[in-house]
């Protein structure tokens, strides 16, 4: 008998442990987070939409950082009912985060959380303007057309409000690629937007895969899996959350610059999912994103497949740091290494992942 997938419709939150979490909570303020509750041992953010919280902050048992995992909201109780049927998952209980509704967690195949909601009572506030860090309308003028006339755009410095969180990804061995991708894949129903591919091998390197929600547009990736050097073991590249326009990101970007937080790569535009991109290693070391200007994608988007260059990864913006490829911060003002093959004037070939958006 086939086994049911988990129909999701959105993504909901992210889970971090870190050894310093008054630090962690510091740089998560200037990113934009607001505390929605807090515990001994965790904090809940949330942005300004209407899900109870999207990032779970939590202090680390053995002084070192983690990424513990990603949940899902249902579309049904049914759904819920078969993430609980999958090998190992727990059974569904109660919730006591804010919210409250009922959660099922399962396990993928490097060791990380994959969690499931249902019944989550969303926060009474509607999902209006982002809170302003704009004093006047946000009227712009382009060369033809110009409907600001006689007043002025004004804006005052802070952190960049956090609207909810768009996605997340993983680096894993490269032999465990296709199987990490197909653990995803056969067990919500995440779809194929875009793949970047080894045009020496022909074999895909990442992918980038939206929740299929039919003819219902939605957010051109949730979630992405690219495949790395097979000693290292899978890790969290990056989670991403969406910010308003490209004023407020760059507004955020120089606030957390002033309070001393290292970028990691950006401000720049991806190819794929042609999101404005902006990372940072928060204060543990993990790779943050704030995006803005997202592709939607439905039913109907024709999958896409790119030859893995630089340029799949960003059309403007400073050169491809090695700290983003790596994922380390003590890689941090370390240029990408030439491989021979480009001294020698043939096609480079770069033995590193090419993960985007």
């Amino acid at each position: 008998m086939a086994v049911k997938r988990v129909r999701v419709v959105r993504l909901a939150h992210v889970v971090y442990q870190h050894p310093d979490l008054e630090r962690a909570l510091s740089f998560l303020f200037d990113f934009g987070f607001v505390e929605e509750h807090r515990t001994a041992d965790r904090v809940y953010l949330r942005g300004y939409g209407t899900q109870p919280f999207v990032y779970v902050a939590e202090i680390s048992p053995d002084n070192k950082r983690h990424f513990l995992g990603a949940y899902w909201v249902v579309d049904s109780l049914q759904d819920l009912d078969a993430a609980a049927a999958r090998p190992g998952a727990s059974p569904i209980q109660d919730s006591d985060a804010p919210g409250g509704g009922k959660v099922v967690t399962v396990e993928d195949p490097n060791g990380f959380k994959v969690g499931f909601f249902y019944g989550q009572k969303l926060r009474e506030s509607s999902e209006g303007p982002a809170p302003p860090l704009e004093n006047t309308a946000p009227i712009p003028n382009t060369a033809l057309q110009k409907p600001r006339k006689g007043t002025f755009r004004r804006f005052k410095p802070g952190a960049s409000p956090v609207h909810k969180l768009g996605h997340y990804g993983f680096i894993v061995p490269g032999s465990k690629f296709e199987s990490t991708l197909s653990f995803y894949t056969d067990l919500i129903n995440l779809k194929p937007s875009d793949a970047v591919f080894d045009p020496v091998t022909g074999k895909d390197q990442s992918c980038f895969c939206h929740i299929d929600l039919g003819p219902e547009y939605t957010d051109h990736h949730s979630f992405f899996v690219a495949a790395g050097e097979e000693g290292r073991p899978a890790f969290v590249h990056h989670s991403s959350f969406e910010v308003n326009d490209f004023d407020t990101q760059t507004l955020g970007h120089d606030w957390l610059r002033s309070k001393g937080w290292t970028n990691c790569w950006g401000i720049g535009r991806h190819v794929l999912g042609s999101q404005i991109f902006d990372y940072w290693f928060d204060g543990s070391g993990n790779i943050v994103e704030h995006y803005s200007d997202g592709d939607l994608v439905n039913e109907d988007t024709p999958f896409g497949r790119e030859a893995a260059a630089p340029d799949t990864l960003h059309i403007w913006g400073p050169n491809i740091p090695l700290a983003f490829l790596s994922g380390k911060i003590e890689d941090i003002g370390k240029e990408m290494p030439v491989p021979p093959d480009a001294l020698e004037a043939k096609p480079a070939q770069y033995n590193v992942p090419l993960v985007a958006a």
